[in-house]
């Protein structure tokens, strides 16, 4: 599945799933392009005046699309440009491995990235580079695909003042035990305040659960939103911080 790279936004996926279920029955490939931190045949002294067609027919660039999530004329070195794909590479990663493993058994069984590792110098899906340097894709990887995970609907990036934010969450366990002991808190910063969300019981063996839903209605002077969810069980604490600013 390309959506949210060729075509769409990766945050289209549970819709598309819902229409669609046996699109995501098992998901062979996924991914979007990243400039790797090992970028000397980039030769990012020539910025912002590189070789494009050079890197098209022998790095594997696919220009057009990689613009359209980190347009390179809004930065001023390669490094900055590089560090933009990476991080849009890693958040649409991270999104398609959330939205598949909320969806585990109905209907999704499994996914493939691609891809994990550059045999060569390239711009291309892997997430280490051709000289084992890893992107910011692979964390992401490595993190989403933890045994237990609490997970989150994504911020929205465009919302009238005053709307109800509503933002569902989740626990998936792959686990083959119960656990008896799970707290997960959430901590919604925005216009200033903070608003907290606390839940605890058990999570089952092998399972997804909807634990609750954070609403929150945005005040009128407030455009920048952090959410930071830690799920702690008796074996371990787990933190994720997502932000978004409204526009």
């Amino acid at each position: 599945l390309w959506l949210g790279w060729e075509a769409g936004d990766e945050t289209d996926l549970g819709r598309l799933a819902a229409s669609l279920p046996r699109l995501v029955r098992f998901v062979g490939a996924f991914g979007a392009q990243s400039v790797p931190d090992s970028d000397d045949f980039v030769e990012p002294d020539r910025w912002p005046e590189l070789d494009w067609a050079h890197l098209s027919e022998h790095h594997g660039l696919r220009r057009g699309l990689i613009e359209r999530r980190a347009p390179s004329d809004q930065h001023d070195s390669v490094a900055s440009w590089a560090l933009a794909t990476q991080r849009s590479q890693a958040d649409l990663v991270r999104h398609y491995i959330e939205t598949l493993r909320r969806l585990k058994y109905r209907p999704s069984g499994g996914f493939c990235v691609h891809c994990l590792v550059d045999a060569q110098p390239a711009i291309s899906t892997s997430l280490v580079d051709h000289r084992r340097v890893p992107k910011l894709a692979y964390e992401a990887l490595r993190n989403a695909c933890r045994p237990v995970v609490v997970l989150t609907d994504p911020l929205p990036t465009s919302m009238p003042a005053g709307e109800r934010l509503r933002l569902d969450v989740h626990v998936v366990s792959d686990l083959r035990h119960p656990i008896d002991e799970v707290e997960v808190t959430a901590h919604l910063a925005v216009g200033g305040t903070t608003e907290t969300w606390r839940w605890v019981g058990s999570m089952p063996a092998d399972a997804v659960e909807r634990i609750g839903t954070i609403d929150h209605r945005l005040p009128v002077d407030g455009d920048d939103l952090e959410l930071r969810v830690v799920l702690r069980t008796p074996d371990e604490v787990i933190e994720r911080v997502d932000r978004s600013t409204l526009v």
